[in-house]
């Protein structure tokens, strides 16, 4: 199974060359591939901590401190039914943002 930041990571590929990024040297790209999953990745977990319990968030924390990132994702998975489309719309909404951004 891809974790969450993989899914992240190769839709923000997508997302360079909807907005004609493709050309930056390759160390940019990835520099900015891993800005933008990283903030994409923040606001799915924001929206995921609001559907769960107190505990519960303290655990998907502890993962992320240890930085057992597998276990989160299967962890959140099981805890928020709708997780894929919580992440889908959070990778479409930060894509949208973004081309609006630059165009």
């Amino acid at each position: 199974m891809n974790n969450t930041k993989d899914k992240i990571t190769i839709q923000g590929k997508d997302l360079i060359k909807e907005l004609g990024l493709e050309d930056l040297p390759l160390e940019k790209q990835e520099k900015l591939i891993k800005e933008m999953s990283n903030m994409v990745y923040d606001k799915v977990l924001l929206r995921v901590m609001e559907n769960l319990s107190g505990q519960e968030a303290k655990e998907i924390n502890d993962y992320l401190d240890n930085k057992e990132y597998e276990k989160a994702d299967k962890y959140i998975a099981d805890k928020v039914p709708n997780f894929a489309a919580i992440l889908k719309q959070e990778i479409e909404k930060f894509g949208e943002e973004m081309i609006k951004r630059v165009k």
